[in-house]
C-alpha cells in the first residue's frame, strides 16, 4: 500500500493538529505517508488527479462530504486503475460516512467495493458518490454551502426556509426510471418540489433514503410531488426520523440503475452537496437562451475499493 493523505484544514471539526494524523491512524498508514492540505475549493481533486498518476494506490480523504465528492473525481477522472479511498470524516454533516457506518461488518481493509454514480448534463461529466438531489436541494445545498460555521441540520434547515420563495419547486419536466424498475415518471410534464437519487441513506443530514445500499447496484429514489408549503411543515418532523410519508400519492419512491431528467429550463441540482451550477457553463446558452436541459445519472456498480477509518 502507497498511501497519500488529503485534508481539508477548514472542515466542520478542524484537525487540531497535522503532526497527530499518524498517531491516529497508525494501524492504517505508515509515518512515511505524505500529508497534502488543500488551499481552495476543487484543490483537493487536482491533488487526488496528480497523486494517482504519481503511483499512490491509497488517497485518504480527511475532510466532509464535499472533500470527499473532490478526491472521488480526481481519482475516477485519472483513470489510474486500482486506486483506493480512504475516508476519515471530520465534516459537519459527513452523510457518506453515516451510511458506510450503518452498514459496518467484519471485512479486510478495502475489500469493500461501492457504487460510484455518474451524472451527464448536457455534455458535462462527474462523479458522486452519496446523492443527487434535484430541485429544492440543489437551491438548499447552494446556501448552505455559505454556512459552513453551523451544524449541519441547523445550517440546512435554514438553508430550506430561506429557499420557500415564491417559486420553490421545479419547472415542469419530464422524468424516467432506468432498469428493472423502468417506468416514465409521468408522461405528461410536472413540476416537482425535489427528486433525490441516492446511494447513501442521508442528504442534507436528513435520512431520505433510509433502505439505501452503497453496493446493490441500484439508486435508491424519492420524488416528491408539488406539495404545498403546509404539507412540507407537516411532514417535516417525520423527515427527520427518516419516515418518509409514502401514503400521500404525491409522494413515490422506487430503485433504478439510471435516471434520466428532462426539461426546457435549468433544474438546480447538488451531487454530494455540492451545487451544479448549470448557468456558468457557456456551452449550454445560444444566443442568451438556454438550451434544453438534459441529466442522466447512472451507476457504476461496485466500482471503487473503500474504508471508513473513523
Amino acid at each position: 500500500m502507497k498511501p497519500i493523505l488529503i485534508a481539508n484544514p477548514v472542515a466542520g471539526k478542524k484537525l487540531q493538529s497535522f503532526s497527530s494524523l499518524h498517531e491516529t491512524l497508525g494501524d492504517w498508514v505508515p509515518e512515511s505517508a505524505p500529508i497534502e492540505v488543500t488551499q481552495y475549493a476543487g484543490h483537493a481533486e487536482q491533488i487526488a488527479r496528480d497523486a494517482c498518476k504519481r503511483g499512490f494506490d491509497t488517497l485518504i480523504a480527511l475532510g466532509g462530504d464535499g472533500t470527499i465528492h473532490e478526491i472521488l473525481n480526481g481519482i475516477l477522472t485519472s483513470q489510474v486503475p486500482g486506486v483506493r479511498l480512504g475516508i476519515y470524516p471530520i465534516g459537519t454533516a459527513n452523510d457518506y460516512a453515516f451510511t458506510l457506518r450503518k452498514e459496518r461488518s467484519k471485512h479486510d481493509p478495502f475489500s469493500r467495493r461501492v457504487d460510484i454514480g455518474r451524472a451527464t448534463c448536457n455534455g458535462r461529466q462527474r462523479f458522486f458518490i452519496n446523492v443527487a438531489g434535484l430541485g429544492l436541494p440543489g437551491r438548499v445545498a447552494d446556501l448552505a454551502r455559505g454556512m459552513k460555521r453551523l451544524p449541519a441540520r441547523v445550517r440546512y434547515t435554514l438553508a430550506l426556509m430561506r429557499s420557500m420563495g415564491a417559486k420553490y419547486r421545479t419547472h415542469p419536466l419530464r422524468a424516467l426510471r432506468g432498469g428493472n424498475d423502468a417506468r416514465e415518471v409521468e408522461p405528461a410534464l410536472k413540476e416537482f418540489l425535489m427528486i433525490s437519487v441516492a446511494i447513501g441513506i442521508r442528504e442534507g443530514s436528513y435520512p431520505l433514503n433510509p433502505n439505501a445500499i452503497v453496493d446493490d447496484g441500484l439508486f435508491d429514489v424519492l420524488e416528491v410531488g408539488a406539495l404545498r408549503r403546509r404539507d412540507i411543515v407537516r411532514y417535516f418532523p417525520r423527515i427527520l426520523k427518516g419516515d418518509i410519508p409514502t401514503d400521500d400519492p404525491r409522494i413515490t419512491t422506487g430503485r433504478s440503475e439510471s435516471y434520466l431528467i428532462e426539461c426546457e429550463h435549468p433544474v438546480p441540482f447538488h451531487l454530494d452537496g455540492e451545487a451544479f451550477h448549470i448557468g456558468e457553463d457557456r456551452d449550454l446558452l445560444a444566443n442568451g437562451q438556454f438550451s434544453r436541459f438534459r441529466l442522466q445519472l447512472e451507476v457504476l456498480h461496485q466500482a471503487l475499493a473503500v474504508e471508513l477509518l473513523r
